[in-house]
This record gives structure tokens, sequence and C-alpha cells, in this order.
């Protein structure tokens, strides 16, 4: 069944369920984000026909507030795709220069939109106006929603040329995905409570969204306030009495450094779901300690794939054996190869680039038929199935019982803290600051993920009277924050007098790890 159907049931069934409670106290129930969405979602199809809704976008901007999730079900149910943009993870240059990829895109704007946005957008539905909107009421057809090859949302990730990329997600790829995503640690997820700690903007949030929404349960959003003490988070979460825990490995290691993070604080989680980066065994190992009877998986999958498509339980011998975990077998509908540079298959336990083919992989890059050619084909399995596939740049091999083990990635795009991250974006937003003539990343390993990225600069620019490395390091980095998420800031600035080059001319980053310091 479709998600947007789903949620209808549970709106009928349940009205007076919590669909989603924050940390900082909104609730909204089922039949609230039914009827709420219902009234947006009038509004958004008097903008356009529907013949046109398809292709007419709008962003969907704020934090965690129920009014967020009550955006995206109104696109949906308008028959328009949603692109969402949190306001504290996503700059406003950045955010501005999202928008000027869409056409003229109508803004649900749930916190105060930045200017420099509004410049390229269309109309700006301010949070007062959205409420007007649902005062007054209405619905729309369900012949509206979108549905099968309709594009459902645009999730922006980091692009190589500076620019953001618009992963399009289609609403059969979403359908296809929640039913694999419902099954899941094999427990009954009618009715839990998912944690919701990712950004809006982040594909991680997807799991939970589409897992919590799908099955009538709740999401425990801990917003941005919360997440800024170790404090807040914790009591957050005692408080949550959540089910299934959804986030990154680098942020459960971050709980996992309070020693009250344990079964004492959440008694009732059943399940860690990971997706993002690289599950580290010590981590898999310190939550067997302290919640023996939950289940750890740990998935892969990118953007492009509909988040993700591999899955494994980890067991505590896994976690305590020396070898790298894997990410775990395909879901129905998926398809795993392995290929050389020329795209040839390669056999079982040789290592290449993952290529993922089936139901869930993207559309595309939105407005960008290049970067779509250039990624994504078409393939026909042998019964006949013709479905989309994808070459990630990752590298992995899969093992004789068709495991998945992943090694990283074959160009410069990292993952830190489940973000991922396009090393060359961030070295083309130094090089447009003052004085900057050169600069390169680097990305220092721990515990088999990226710890934290490095830049290394050539500055030949004026400096502050007195001003030191370290000083001019700290105003660079305050002036990134201009354009780049927070995520995306380099942790460290070297300078050098010049960047070292390989023997065909290119910046020897081998060569740069040896000068971070």
């Amino acid at each position: 069944m479709r998600f947007i159907d789903l949620v209808a049931t549970h709106a009928a069934a349940t009205p007076a369920a919590a669909a989603q409670r924050t940390s900082d106290g909104e609730e909204i129930t089922y039949g609230e984000l039914w009827e709420r969405s219902g009234a947006i979602a009038r509004h958004l199809a008097s903008e356009v026909p529907a013949s046109c809704a398809r292709t007419a976008p709008v962003i969907v901007y704020g934090h965690k507030s129920p009014l967020m999730i009550t955006g995206f079900l109104a696109c949906m149910r308008a028959g328009r795709p949603y692109v969402p943009i949190d306001c504290h993870s996503v700059p406003a240059d950045r955010a501005a220069g999202i928008a000027a990829q869409l056409p003229r895109p109508t803004v649900l704007a749930t916190e105060d939109f930045p200017a420099a946005a509004a410049a390229t957008s269309g109309t700006v539905l301010s949070r007062e106006v959205l409420r007007t909107l649902i005062e007054a009421g209405g619905s729309v057809s369900a012949n509206r929603a979108i549905a099968g090859e309709d594009t459902c949302y645009i999730l922006f990730t980091s692009g190589s040329t500076g620019a953001p990329k618009g992963v399009e997600v289609t609403a059969a790829c979403l359908d296809n995905f929640l039913a694999w995503d419902l099954t899941l640690g094999g427990i009954d997820k009618t009715g839990l409570v998912y944690l919701d700690q990712a950004p809006f903007s982040f594909d991680l949030s997807v799991f939970e969204i589409a897992g919590a929404l799908a099955s009538g349960g709740t999401l425990a959003s801990l917003t941005h306030g919360t997440q800024q003490s170790m404090a807040g988070q914790l009591a957050a979460l005692a408080a949550s009495d959540i089910d299934v825990w959804v986030s990154t490995p680098s942020y459960a290691d971050l709980m996992l450094s309070a020693p009250e993070f344990s079964s004492s604080l959440l008694t009732g989680v059943k399940l860690f779901l990971f997706c993002g980066e690289t599950l580290a065994n010590t981590t898999a190992r310190r939550l067997h300690e302290r919640f023996p009877g939950a289940r750890i998986l740990n998935t892969y999958g990118p953007t492009e794939s509909t988040v993700a498509v591999t899955e494994i339980e980890i067991t505590p011998e896994m976690a305590a054996a020396p070898a790298p975990l894997p990410v775990g077998r395909p879901r129905p509908g998926t398809r795993l190869r392995i290929v050389d540079g020329d795209g040839t298959a390669l056999a079982a336990g040789a290592p290449g680039e993952i290529v993922i083919e089936g139901d869930t992989v993207a559309r595309g890059y939105f407005g960008r038929s290049d970067l779509t050619a250039h990624s994504f084909s078409r393939v026909t399995w042998e019964d006949g199935t013709t479905v989309r596939a994808y070459r990630t740049g990752d590298e992995g091999y899969l093992d004789d019982e068709g495991l998945l083990h992943y090694h990283g990635r074959l160009d410069l795009q990292v993952k830190l803290n489940g973000f991922r991250i396009e090393l060359g974006e961030i070295e083309e937003q130094l090089r447009r600051l003052p004085g900057i003539d050169a600069a390169a990343l680097t990305a220092p390993m721990r515990d088999g993920r990226v710890n934290h990225l490095v830049a290394h600069i050539v500055f030949n620019g004026e400096r502050l009277a007195g001003e030191s490395d370290f000083r001019l390091g700290l105003r660079l980095k305050e002036e990134l924050k201009a354009s780049l998420p927070h995520y995306m800031i380099p942790k460290k600035i070297v300078f050098l007098d010049a960047l070292p080059m390989t023997g065909n001319g290119k910046v020897d980053r081998r060569a740069l790890a040896e000068t971070r310091g």
C-alpha cells in the first residue's frame, strides 16, 4: 500500500494518536495531521493545474516542528514534490543556491525564510499564512496525490562543482522502500515510537518518517535546542519512550560517552537502526553491553537509492570479532553488482565500485541531465524486469555468502557524522574567499570512518594586525559559514607555501596527509 494511504488509514482509525512529539513540547495527532495537510494541499493544488503539479517543487523550510511534517504530507497530497531545507543545518546562501535551481518554487516557511533565497523563489507562505490556511480548512481530491513515477521529494546533496545537486526520489521508490523498512528487525512496528534526530534535509530522516507514520507510530523529535547539550538530550530521551532508535553511528557514539545512556534510560528500546556511515565494532559492542535486549541492524545505501538497500543484524559475536562489520544483504527488489573501472562485473571477494539496481533507485538529479547520464542507467534483469541502476562511486565487495562489505569512497566524497560531503565543494568555497590561492581537503580516519576534515590552503591575502595562523583559521571558518553548513566546516586549517603535486600534475593528497600537524 502507498505511504500516503497508510497515513490516511491511521488518521481515520486512530485520529487522537500522536503522530509527532517534539522535545520542545509540540505535538500533533494523526487527525490533526490529515486535516491540516489537506487544507495546505488545497492551496498548493490551486496554484498549478494537475498536469503541471509534478514538475512544480515546493520548498518546505524550517526545523522539527509538526508544521514541517504537515507540509511534506500536503505536498504529497497536492501532487507536488517537496524539497526539505533545515534552517539550522543549511546556511542562507546554500538555501538560496537550492532555490535558484528550482523553477520559482513556492515556499512553505515554517521559520523565517532567508531574503537571499526568497529572491529566487516564488510565493513564500509564512508560518502565519500557513496557520490561516489551516483555519480556513478544506481538502483536495485523493486523485491529485503523487503516485508511481511522480517525484515525491528532492533532497539536495553535496556537489563537486560547488553547488548542491537534487536527487529526485519517486513515490514508487518511497513505497517500495517502505514495504521493506517495516520488516526490519523482525519486530511488529505498529504504534512504535521512533527517534527523530537527523535534520529533515538529511535522507536518514526518511527512515523514521516513513517507518513511524506508515505504521501508526510516533516521531519523537529532538530539536536543535535540545541537541545543544548532553543533559538536554538525555532528559528528552528519558521522556520519549523510544522503541526504535535511528541514527548514524557517530550520534550513538556521542550518547555512549554518557554513562547514563543505557537500558535504564531507554527502557523500551527494541531496535537500533544505523545508516549513513561505517558502524565500528566497538560501537556495536558497547550497545550490546548497555542494551542487552535490543537488536542492532547495520544498513547501507546512498540518497540515490532511497536511504538504504542492505541490512544485517549485528550479533555480539560479530561485534567481538576482529573483522570489520559487513553492511548486509540487499533488500527484495534490489540487486548489487561490483564492477571495475570499465563496468565489468567482478567475482565474489574482488573489490570494486558498488552498483545498485532496483525499484528504489531514484530518477536522477533534478535539472541535471548531464550528471544523471553519468551515474544512472536502466538495466533489464533475466526475468524481463527493467529497473534503474546507479553507480555509487563507493568501493566494496560481495563475499561468497552475498554479504556486502563497504570500503569507502572511490572519489573525493566522504561521509562525516552521516553527512555525505564532496570535498571538492568545500575546496571551491575556500578558493572563493579573498586571499586564498589554492585549497585541498583531507579527511583523517579513525575506527574505520572519517573523523574530521582538514583544509590545506595557500594564503597570500592580507592578515589583520598581529593575526596568527590560528586566528586567521578561525576567521576563514567564520567566512565559510555563510555558504556551507556546519558539518562541512573543516576542523583544522593548515597553511602552506604551496600544495604538493604528483608527477601528473595533480594535488598529492597522500603528501598532504603528512602536513596535518
